[in-house]
């Protein structure tokens, strides 16, 4: 989609993606280096499918962008409907991936918002063909080995964090890291894995900061080991 948004306006748009597999997501980390990119954005495209939505990082882009009052673009696929999404996405007009005319959808919502008065010769059909191809490639059982990530045993380390985060009204990564005496980059896997876990949740901290705070589940979790 990128690739196709990019081609069909050159010279008009950027598309930033922010999905980072290794962690947090890499757009997060781009605004907080950089907070005049917030001020360009026109449009965030959120890619939803039934275990993306239960991510705390899809709520903390769309929060931002609804701050900004950018133009929110919710893309469901993967057997997940725009008329199912949940409160607060279900706000926006979302756009169903299999929909026949998708990306006309898409397009002319994108060229009203650019400014563009008309649409380039844009081959619909092979690129819902080369997106379908991808998703195809997907991993069917995405929610399942999701679900098992985060419901892994937590180590040591992340109790410790979880303890630290009980006694504050939320940490930036940056304040974490020196608290344990580590890097910045060696603390982010460890919030994501408590993010995946749900025991601990992301805010906007102003001026592209992210602040972490200890999630329901994580201040049962820590109450429970307490009355043990």
């Amino acid at each position: 989609m990128k690739k196709w948004i990019e081609s069909a306006f050159p010279g008009h748009c950027q598309v930033l993606t922010s999905t980072d597999p290794e962690g947090i997501p890499s757009a997060a980390q781009a605004l907080a280096e950089n907070e005049r990119a917030l001020e360009e954005i026109k449009a965030l495209i959120l890619l939803c499918r039934p275990d993306s939505i239960r991510k705390p990082w899809i709520f903390f882009e769309a929060g931002c962008a609804w701050i900004r009052r950018i133009l929110i673009i919710p893309v469901c696929h993967s057997g997940l409907a725009a008329g199912r999404l949940p409160q607060p996405l279900a706000f926006f007009t979302g756009l169903d991936l299999d929909q026949r005319d998708f990306g006309q959808k898409l397009f002319m919502t994108l060229a009203q918002e650019l400014g563009i008065s008309q649409l380039p010769a844009i081959q619909y059909r092979q690129m819902k063909q080369e997106v379908q191809e991808v998703l195809d490639a997907l991993p069917q059982d995405v929610s399942s080995s999701s679900k098992e990530a985060g419901d892994a045993p937590l180590e040591p380390i992340h109790l410790q964090v979880l303890e630290v985060l009980k006694e504050s009204y939320g940490f930036t990564s940056a304040v974490l890291a020196q608290h344990f005496n580590l890097e910045e980059k060696e603390i982010l896997p460890l919030l994501k894995r408590l993010i995946d876990g749900n025991y601990v949740y992301a805010s906007p901290a102003g001026m592209g900061h992210v602040r972490y705070n200890l999630a329901k589940r994580g201040k049962d979790f820590l109450l429970e080991r307490e009355l043990r």
